[in-house]
């Protein structure tokens, strides 16, 4: 158990050696029995010929011991009460961490970083909020900069280091999303090494641009070939001072959800029910709006929308390889249009 620290300012964090903090740390929970974790030793990769989309395909056997603590299940129509929130709370692993898996104590007050009890792979870590708040709840200006600052530290270091993993970022929110806890999280994970997402080659290029409707080449970008509606935007890669990194990534993911509102609203959904998968690395944001948590047996969050399937046993795995991912993906999203390029939607409202 390393000595409990405490981050205070961005320029602090960014000179953190975070990546060897969590290495030190996961490692020594994983000797002392502190993580459910083994190494996933089975594993596919595929390549879509249609889409030329790269996946991945392991049993990660942690995930049959991983706790739900849902407000509410995927397809229910129910309110969720103070009684049930008061319920979630009594059984909520974020509130008192274990210090073992504590990685910075206090993150600008508010925050926490803690290891996954339940990781799917090494180093696979969290974003939480000290006090009880709702996953369903927009991300702050704050959260988007601690998510990009996080990452680049860690990727910086990674490429320092000539390592061909690097880290990404997700959150899933809304009860379609697929998360299995209802408390505020954002979740940090390497990619397998050496392997290629499909959003490198749609920002390839692209310079930072404010997003507009009206003008064509400034709307989100996405993969036409892929089998889900998606929406990419490039990241500000020179940024005047901190508070325009803050403004710059909160008005592009303010956009994203107004993107993903608008879908809402075209499919008659409550916009009360709104669930998406936000995926973040050092270049772009993305958002995957969500129609569906699962798709038959399999359950889905923000993984597969980079190309990763983890599942919690054989079974699973065949019955995946038999529906294909884009099935999957498209099932579990909305189905990309031939005219996807060509839509227009209200920028201002919804």
């Amino acid at each position: 158990m390393g000595e409990l620290l405490k981050i205070e300012t961005l320029e602090e964090l960014r000179n953190l050696d975070l990546f060897d903090r969590i290495v030190k740390i996961f490692d020594e929970a994983e000797n002392n029995g502190d993580l459910v974790f083994k190494e996933a030793s089975d594993f596919e990769r595929i390549k879509d010929k249609e889409s030329k989309m790269e996946y991945e395909i392991k049993v990660v056997e942690a995930l049959s011991k991983r706790p739900n603590n849902r407000a509410s299940e995927p397809g229910d129509d129910v309110k969720i009460t103070q009684e049930k929130i008061a319920d979630i709370q009594k059984k909520n692993p974020f509130l008192h961490p274990e210090p073992e898996l504590t990685i910075i104590d206090s993150l600008f007050g508010d925050y926490r970083l803690i290891l996954n009890k339940y990781p799917n792979t090494r180093y696979h870590f969290l974003l939480v909020t000290k006090e009880f708040e709702k996953q369903d709840t927009l991300l702050k200006p704050i959260e988007l900069q601690l998510m990009h600052t996080i990452l680049e530290n860690l990727n910086r270091k990674i490429e320092k280091e000539n390592l061909s993993e690097r880290y990404f970022s997700f959150f899933n929110s809304g009860p379609e999303s697929g998360y299995s806890q209802f408390h505020k999280h954002i979740q940090f994970m390497m990619l397998p090494g050496d392997f290629h997402v499909f959003q490198e080659d749609v920002v390839r290029g692209v310079d930072y641009f404010i997003p507009k409707e009206i003008i064509e080449n400034r709307r989100p970008l996405f993969h036409k070939k892929a089998s889900f509606k998606h929406y990419i935007l490039k990241l500000k890669d020179d940024p005047s001072d901190e508070e325009d990194e803050q403004d710059s990534l909160a008005i592009l993911y303010m956009y994203l959800i107004k993107r993903a509102l608008n879908i809402y609203k075209e499919h008659d959904m409550e916009d009360s029910k709104l669930s998406y998968n936000l995926l973040m690395m050092p270049d772009w944001m993305m958002i995957i709006p969500r129609r569906a948590a699962k798709y038959g047996e399999v359950w889905q969050n923000s993984l597969g929308f980079m190309g990763l399937f983890c599942v919690k046993n054989e079974e699973l795995k065949n019955l995946v390889l038999k529906l294909g991912f884009a099935k999957i993906l498209e099932e579990c999203g909305f189905p990309i249009e031939e005219d996807e390029e060509l839509i227009v939607y209200n920028e201002y409202g919804y």
